[in-house]
């Protein structure tokens, strides 16, 4: 009798562990995810694409809740808001926290990456090499897990009335800046830069308290700028680099068998793609509203082009010393990423 009810505990035993061992499989988790980019964007649909693919991979067991258009919080507060935890997840702007990551804003460089198209997916490839070498440790540091890091294409001067032709045609111009760099390259041009998130430059250009912006096609296309400026001008040739940032306590949180597919979100070719779907092509929709646009796509005369060149390294160097006197290794870190880019370019 006592062997045949201690067998049958037993059997309960299994049957309620069996139960619960169901039923852990069958819950569902949910990340929340700050995007400042609004829902339109190409970097948006990405991640909507991203969302679908953990949804099937998991058999719905994990969510990734999308908060876009800067719904979580202001555009400079996003990497904060995966730190604090109040999102799991954060895609952030480096630039609108300058100094906090000094070493991932050298790859604000100009001219560092090739222009157009291809110059978004070289900067994802040469990020994703130097991201577990030095990129991480700043990630980690300020409190949150470091994913990716993603830049747009090599941005350019769009002005709202005025043909930029020389580099003295920049002195007075009031534009929004994006990096810590060109607020340095502006300043030394006798240029206005103005600081603001990408989310208040329509507002701005409306407003008439800036002159033009500097970013990429994709910015003009995103925050619908078009009908706000006039003139484009291929100056200053720098990117805006952007990271995915998580929550570490967010990540620990997950089961076992659902942090792999959290990994597969943060590892180099997951950059790339991203990069590549957002900046690196041209979809029919952003086509469309480029080619309806009436631009004036200025010619840079060499000379002009050359100028910029020269300046551009000037400010560079002082960065670089400046980062130096701190005791980061800037220049080893900005030597690593031009050759890398060089090599990436040739492939």
């Amino acid at each position: 009798m006592q062997k045949h009810l201690t067998k049958g505990v037993a059997l309960a035993a299994a049957a309620v562990l069996a139960a619960g061992g169901s039923a852990l499989a069958q819950t569902k988790h949910t990340l929340k995810i700050a995007l400042f980019s609004p829902e339109p964007s190409t970097a948006s649909i990405w991640f909507k694409k991203a969302k679908a693919e953990a949804a099937e991979k998991s058999k719905g067991r994990l969510e990734l809740q999308m908060f876009f258009g800067s719904s979580m919080g202001p555009m400079p507060r996003h990497y904060d808001l995966a730190r604090k935890g109040v999102a799991d997840m954060a895609f952030f702007q480096h630039g609108v926290t300058p100094g906090r990551f000094p070493l991932t804003e050298l790859t604000h460089a100009p001219y560092l990456f090739p222009p157009g198209a291809k110059g978004a997916v070289v900067g994802a490839k040469v990020a994703g090499d130097l991201l577990p070498k030095y990129f991480q440790a700043e990630h980690e540091k300020a409190g949150t897990r470091g994913m990716w890091i993603v830049f747009n294409r090599p941005s350019g001067v769009y002005d709202s009335k005025k043909p930029i032709m020389s580099v003295a045609d920049l002195n007075g111009r009031r534009y929004r800046a994006p990096t810590p760099t060109d607020v340095l390259m502006m300043k030394a041009l006798g240029a206005a830069p103005i600081g603001m998130p990408a989310t208040h430059m329509a507002e701005s250009l409306q407003k008439g308290t800036i002159d033009g912006v500097v970013t990429d096609p994709m910015g003009i296309f995103a925050f619908k700028l078009g009908g706000l400026v006039q003139h484009y001008t291929p100056m200053f040739v720098s990117v805006i680099s952007f990271g995915l940032a998580m929550n570490p306590k967010a990540y620990d949180k997950l089961p076992n068998d659902l942090k792999p597919m959290v990994d597969a979100m943060g590892t180099k070719e997951a950059g790339v793609a991203m990069a590549t779907y957002a900046w690196g092509g041209d979809p029919p929709v952003f086509t469309k509203y480029m080619n309806g646009l009436k631009l004036n796509r200025v010619a840079l005369p060499a000379a002009a082009d050359k100028e910029m060149r020269a300046l551009g390294e000037k400010i560079m160097d002082q960065r670089i010393a400046a980062l130096e006197k701190k005791g980061l290794p800037a220049r080893k870190v900005y030597d690593e990423l031009k050759a890398l880019s060089a090599k990436y370019s040739a492939m």
